[in-house]
């Protein structure tokens, strides 16, 4: 593809629409008689004149009419299409699908951090449990609590997470030992209820949960009624770490249960937008990607 000049293009294009190579450099920020440059450098590519000299200015000759007519849309539309991807640059949505658990215990207190460095970038988030779909939009990242890759993905995630029993300060003050928590009712997610019987075996405790307890469709109404006093719950170690710093929740007993799953942000495996570079960076803590400012 051979291409005349393109600033020279610029420069008729201008020159062309205001019949006036002043105003043409006044347009672009350059002298008149760089304009008339440009001009003849154009002229000479393409072997033909499009401008006639005169005392009284300039006009298009034939040839230079026809040109104008016909590079003049494609030009604007250049201009449109470069307009349009500016937009998108300085002020992009990013989308987040999230699982209700990541989004409501950990993200939502988060993200702010996320909004105050990066203002441009505008954040659409939305609970959804279902495998992730990147055909719905490029410029997405879906918050998952998986134990594997899938194909076509790329995945990153929190620090490994670990479970253990939390609850309010002052239940904590009853329990001297561990068996101490069947005193309390046990605060269930109904969809993690492993998770109880992984803690309940690695503290050497009757692995089944007893008749006394209640289950919680959401894992974030199981932390609010664990704050409130209502019982003792599960807590995963990766999601709770500024409510236990803070002392919200505490931890009564040293023992973990591990667990083979993990709070993944997972993202399409074809070239991520800088929104989602960012995210990821954010989100790991670290710079894993480098970003050309």
């Amino acid at each position: 593809m051979q291409l005349p000049p393109l600033n020279s293009l610029r420069a008729f294009e201008a020159a062309a629409r205001h019949n006036s190579f002043l105003l043409a450099a006044n347009e672009l920020h350059v002298s008149a008689a760089s304009i008339s440059r440009f001009i003849k450098v154009l002229e000479a590519d393409l072997g033909v004149r499009l401008f006639l000299r005169k005392s009284s200015g300039v006009v298009l000759t034939v040839a230079g009419q026809h040109y104008y007519h016909a590079i003049s849309p494609h030009l604007n539309a250049i201009a449109d299409i470069s307009a349009s991807q500016r937009q998108q640059q300085q002020r992009q949505t990013l989308h987040i699908f999230s699982i209700p658990a990541i989004a409501e215990t950990w993200l939502v207190s988060q993200l702010w951090t996320f909004q105050q460095r990066y203002k441009k970038i505008e954040i659409n988030l939305v609970l959804d449990d279902r495998p992730p779909d990147f055909l719905r939009n490029e410029n997405s990242i879906w918050l998952r609590y998986d134990s594997a890759n899938q194909a076509g993905c790329i995945s990153f995630a929190l620090p490994q997470d670990s479970l253990t029993l939390v609850c309010s300060p002052e239940v904590a003050k009853t329990l001297s030992r561990p068996a101490d928590i069947f005193n309390h009712c046990l605060l269930v997610d109904l969809d993690w209820q492993s998770d109880w019987l992984a803690w309940l075996n690695a503290a050497s405790l009757p692995v089944k949960i007893p008749k006394w307890h209640t289950g919680f469709e959401r894992y974030s109404m199981v932390i609010n009624a664990a704050i409130a006093g209502s019982g003792v719950a599960i807590g995963h170690t990766a999601l709770l770490k500024s409510y236990l710093d803070m002392g919200t929740l505490v931890r009564p007993f040293a023992i973990n249960a591990s667990t083979n799953k993990q709070f993944l942000a997972i993202i399409d495996n074809n070239q991520p937008t800088t929104s989602v570079k960012h995210f990821i960076n954010w989100f790991l803590g670290y710079p894993y990607y480098d970003i050309v400012r």
